[in-house]
């Protein structure tokens, strides 16, 4: 008996809503896959457009003064115009196929095809979280390269070589080896409002802990009262993420700080658990694999950096309507006209509002 492209086609689609649950055992090679987590959970959705683009009032007017006595003449000034800033839509694809002759061999079996379809889906999304993760801990191989802009595209370590703290996180730099000052079409070496906050530790002891407190007071802002109606934002949370040798010396420092010691415990009270096992100043520390081993694209040091980001202003973006969308199953047409392939596509860029609010960095000196 010969078969059909359609009944071939209708045994794919239905063999993807019946998959057995936790009959296959993967070997994650990432602990978490963070990126991807965020990305579903935490971003934000738009549509329409060819780029996601947003306006920054950089600076004031300079008209306020004092005056005294009556009939003063008014200075005028016209201020700055708006900045636009802006991101491209970034396109990924994944994609996992069949042969009819695979199909066919399983189809006696039902059970036995289900677990290949699972198998060749697990593996085509296992690899595009491996996607999200390489792209969101890093810099875009260029400033027109196809990855989205992931954490260190907005939230900048200092400047080789330079030592002093504050709004000095601006510069780029791009997995290829070339550096820029300019962010989302904003210079931060013209608009320092533009640079996030940043700073030097050497080891985790008090002095990290008093620039971290330092840091979280010096990216906060708040709007003077009755110029708010510009500051609507959405309810986010702030996460710290940084290696796993970073935070097992956390661990060590809190542990050592920690006056009652009533547990018997070997590790204390500071245990390694399933959810929220750390927390400075109120925030979640999370330990992600791309950072333990994070390498300075333009000095090659490893700077061992303790990030910050706000997701209120470091936000994620997906296009409404076409995240992670699935299509198929599609024949492969005459250059392979024996298979069947099922896809899932869709379009994301990290869009940032505010580099200064967004978060900022803690790391070792990066020197030429």
């Amino acid at each position: 008996m010969g078969y059909t492209y359609d009944q071939l086609s209708g045994l794919v689609a239905t063999v993807h809503t019946k998959y057995p649950k936790n009959e296959l055992t993967v070997t994650w090679d990432d602990h978490r896959f963070e990126a991807a987590r965020i990305l579903n959970k935490d971003s934000i959705k738009k549509q329409g457009g060819t780029t996601i683009t947003g306006k920054a009032m950089l600076n004031p007017q300079g008209n306020a003064r004092w005056i005294d006595g009556y009939y003063e003449k008014d200075q005028l000034a016209q201020g700055e115009t708006l900045h636009e800033f802006t991101m491209p839509w970034k396109r990924f694809t994944t994609n996992w196929s069949w042969d009819e002759f695979e199909i066919l061999q399983n189809k006696s079996d039902p059970e036995g095809f289900i677990d290949l379809a699972k198998v060749k889906e697990m593996q085509a999304q296992w690899n595009l979280a491996q996607l999200f993760e390489n792209s969101f801990w890093a810099t875009p191989t260029s400033a027109t390269s196809k990855e989205m802009r992931g954490l260190f595209y907005y939230i900048r370590m200092m400047d080789k070589d330079t030592t002093t703290a504050g709004f000095v996180g601006k510069t780029i730099r791009y997995a290829g080896g070339t550096t820029s000052t300019e962010c989302a079409g904003i210079d931060a070496a013209v608009y320092s409002q533009w640079a996030n906050w940043a700073d030097l530790y050497t080891a985790v002891n008090d002095d990290l802990i008093k620039k971290v407190r330092l840091a979280f007071m010096r990216s906060k802002f708040r709007a003077p009262m009755g110029a708010t109606q510009f500051e609507t934002r959405k309810a986010a949370k702030r996460r710290i993420y940084t290696g796993y040798s970073v935070k097992n010396d956390l661990f060590s420092y809190l542990d050592a700080k920690d006056d009652v010691h009533q547990s018997k415990e070997a590790l204390g009270r500071m245990l390694v658990s399933e959810g929220t096992d750390m927390l400075l100043n109120g925030h979640d520390v999370i330990d992600i694999d791309a950072l333990e081993t994070y390498t300075d694209p333009e000095t090659g040091d490893t700077p061992s950096p303790i990030v910050c980001a706000d997701f209120a202003h470091f936000m994620p973006v997906t296009y409404s309507g076409y995240w992670m969308k699935r299509r198929g199953p599609v024949h492969g047409g005459t250059l392979q006209h024996t298979t069947f392939t099922m896809f899932v596509d869709g379009a994301v860029n990290v869009w940032c509002d505010s580099p200064r609010q967004a978060g900022f960095v803690i790391h070792k000196a990066l020197t030429a």
